[in-house]
């Protein structure tokens, strides 16, 4: 999904769940779901409750010490929001959605960060069920389309016989689904054969459990799901069968989108995004300008009522529609926060 002219980024439409994850939750997909099963699983054992009451957050209110950060490095994904009218910082976190356990990452920084708050706001709020069953009909194609009327009996037939041998199910099933969904499914199924994945999501929701703060939500599931239609259902067609031959190059390129985000590099990261206005029509538009621009009254007014740890998509932080620069036009000062490595 993602290239660069004159670069090594060829197969673009392999980084199509590599975007999803950085851009837009995909809560409804079941690599997010095997996710959040396995935290779920973790949270429960005696020796992760153990481990956690060992390490217990400051309840809301307990003064923290502000620890010494890097503002100088803006390729960060911890950035804090002051200035204007607010009395104490918020702060913004980029995210990637799904990420193999073994690159997941939780600086001290950013805990120290989280501890300064008193809510934590997602793309959506994870908690409320409504919200989550809200978007599930946005999840299908609008009158009666469905695959068989976008591919050929050919794609449809090597599509299916996929679908069946990777265990994802049955392609009749999900056939008015949208396509840039099943891509995401396709895509994360393999991820999920060989690593242990995880959520910053879910882990942020847990250490937010702990001090008893507030989850909110920036949008509704439904509204998350319902951009997908700007991208038209052809186009999406296109990218799932591209997914399809592109499978097996799908990994490498998926760990070098992992590689980009672990390094904070979020200049790399607007570079491939900014190439999606080439590859596939209003992808980048619909899933990350519009958005942007919509929350940015939101987050004014969760800022101004309370200190709020922000966390989205990283894809959602970077360039002139990104959300640090919106941010700074409406008034406010934007800081990186990363981490001082010691000597």
């Amino acid at each position: 999904m993602f290239y660069r002219k004159k670069s090594h980024f060829t197969h673009y439409t392999s980084y199509i769940f590599a975007l999803l994850c950085l851009a837009i939750g995909l809560q409804s997909c079941s690599g997010y779901q095997k996710a959040v099963r396995m935290e779920q699983q973790r949270a429960n054992s005696p020796t992760a409750n153990s481990v956690r009451d060992a390490k217990a957050l400051p309840a809301i209110g307990e003064p923290v010490p502000l620890m010494e950060a890097d503002t100088s490095n803006s390729n960060s994904l911890l950035w804090e929001i002051s200035g204007k009218d607010l009395k104490t910082p918020s702060y913004l976190y980029g995210t990637i959605h799904i990420i193999p356990k073994k690159d997941f990452i939780l600086t001290d920084l950013l805990k120290n960060r989280f501890a300064q708050t008193e809510q934590l706001t997602l793309e959506i709020d994870m908690d409320n069920i409504f919200s989550i069953f809200g978007a599930l009909g946005e999840m299908f194609m609008d009158d009666g389309v469905t695959l068989k009327d976008l591919l050929t009996e050919e794609e449809y037939a090597q599509l299916d016989e996929h679908f069946d041998q990777k265990g994802i199910g049955s392609l009749e099933e999900m056939d008015n689904m949208k396509p840039i969904l099943l891509s995401a499914m396709m895509s994360e199924g393999t991820m999920g054969e060989k690593e242990d994945m995880t959520s910053y999501e879910m882990e942020l929701m847990q250490m937010a459990k702990k001090r008893r703060m507030p989850v909110q939500g920036l949008e509704t599931a439904k509204f998350q799901m319902s951009v997908l239609d700007s991208i038209p259902y052809e186009e999406q067609a296109k990218m799932l069968i591209k997914s399809l031959e592109d499978e097996q190059s799908g990994e490498a390129v998926y760990d070098e989108m992992v590689e980009m985000y672990k390094n904070q590099d979020l200049d790399a990261l607007h570079l491939a995004v900014a190439a999606e206005s080439e590859g596939v029509k209003n992808f980048d538009h619909a899933l990350l300008y519009i958005r942007n621009h919509n929350w940015i009254p939101v987050i004014e007014k969760m800022a101004m009522a309370k200190p709020t740890f922000f966390a989205v998509g990283a894809a959602h932080l970077p360039g002139e529609n990104g959300v640090i620069e919106l941010l700074r036009k409406a008034g406010y000062q934007v800081i990186p926060q990363r981490e001082i490595m010691s000597e």
